[in-house]
């Protein structure tokens, strides 16, 4: 086990930290013109300032600070590489909320996160002594990035999704001693929640991409760093699980696109919340996917302890099959009426 009960104190010191902090970030996105204006491939009515992000992770820092200062909390410093990607996913973010990236050059910056990570972050050995692995968990960085990336597409979900994925984390740690950094896993736990106070629907403020890169490559670290030692199928199926939504929207966004021609990397109203939104409104569509997340966290956490591979299979293929069903419905609920513009 990486951590102990006591950094549970990060969850409430960072959401208090976003609480306090947002409004003011909120005021330099304004002041320094981090804004998102409404365009016919948004959902949004009016123009609402970025820098979401940044909230976040100086509420993840400054609760860090506070326990080590007042608690005297030994809240441990990340390796070298997790810093540096979580840095440059931040800086790359913010590069493309000022002046939107082509999308060669934001998978350059993104494959330059996720060396960071693989190469100088958590020292893991089964995938450093195999080329194959080493590339393969590169590029699954780099589709976790954009996972959280194209997740971020309507007010709330970010914010909703990420603490039940990070709370799976939490949960194998405590429960079945999983190599999971709990200092920052609670911390963020706490950032999102409080962030999410202002993000919910309507938003005051978004993440823009600086806030979703930087909260892809949480989720992949920590993800990383739960599969540390040599994995088991149950583990990797888990972990899988734990994954699914985001990976799952990411997917179902670009098999529509495909199949109707459409670019993928120019932006739409086509996202898996988006249709939901269409019937069951802003509030419901968090709810819906807060459960659907839910379940698959909780699948994900009792597979994490099966010692049969098979069984482990076999839940993944279940929840898939979950997901496909739910996927067509969507498809069949269509793209919102303005897509089209």
């Amino acid at each position: 086990m990486t951590g102990s009960p006591p950094f549970l104190l990060l969850a409430p010191l960072a959401f208090g930290s976003a609480l306090l902090l947002t409004p003011l970030v909120r005021r330099i996105a304004c002041a320094t013109g981090y804004i998102d204006h409404p365009d016919p491939r948004k959902a949004h009515p009016e123009p609402t300032p970025l820098l979401g992000g940044i909230a976040v992770a100086l509420a993840l820092v400054v609760a860090a600070v506070l326990a080590r200062v007042f608690f005297h909390l030994a809240v441990p410093i990340p390796e070298p590489g997790v810093l540096a990607g979580a840095v440059l996913s931040l800086g790359l973010g913010l590069f493309d909320d000022r002046r939107p990236m082509g999308p060669l050059g934001k998978f350059i910056g993104q494959l330059a996160v996720a060396a960071c990570l693989v190469f100088w972050g958590p020292h893991v050995a089964w995938i450093e002594k195999n080329p194959i692995a080493l590339v393969g968990a590169v590029l699954a960085v780099v589709t976790l990035l954009n996972a959280v990336n194209f997740l971020d597409a309507m007010d709330g979900v970010v914010g909703t999704v990420l603490p039940i994925m990070i709370l799976g984390f939490i949960a194998i740690a405590l429960a079945h001693g999983a190599p999971v950094p709990l200092a920052p896993a609670w911390g963020l736990v706490g950032a999102c929640a409080g962030f999410l106070v202002y993000n919910a629907p309507p938003a005051r403020i978004f993440l823009g991409d600086a806030g979703s890169h930087f909260l892809g490559f949480a989720i992949a670290a920590f993800a990383l760093t739960a599969l540390r030692d040599a994995p088991t199928i149950p583990h990797a199926a888990a972990v899988s699980l734990f994954l699914a939504y985001p990976v799952f929207d990411v997917a179902f966004v670009v098999l529509d696109r495909t199949l109707r021609r459409r670019p993928i990397y120019v932006g739409g109203v086509d996202h898996t919340t988006h249709r939901l939104g269409r019937v069951l409104g802003p509030w419901g569509t968090l709810a819906a996917i807060a459960c659907v997340s839910a379940l698959s966290v909780l699948a994900g956490f009792c597979v994490w302890s099966l010692e049969n591979a098979q069984l482990a299979i076999a839940a993944v293929l279940i929840i898939g099959l979950g997901y496909a069903i739910f996927g067509h419905y969507l498809r069949r609920i269509g793209p919102t009426p303005h897509f089209d513009i």
